[in-house]
């Protein structure tokens, strides 16, 4: 069996959405998790990463 050391990456990302999405939000349905995955997953590669680079693209 794996271990979260075998993936740092992913087990840091999953660190992030439950600190900044999961544990503020209620859901009531599967549906509701998914959209909000499916939010959190495009905000976290189109905007939060660049606003932490301050906009700027990579060359």
């Amino acid at each position: 069996k794996g271990h979260p050391y075998d993936n740092a990456r992913i087990e840091s990302f999953h660190s992030l959405i439950k600190r900044e999405m999961i544990y503020h939000e209620e859901y009531r349905t599967i549906d509701d998790v998914r959209v909000s995955v499916e939010w959190y997953v495009n905000w976290y590669n189109n905007e939060r990463i660049n606003s932490r680079t301050e906009w700027l693209q990579s060359a």
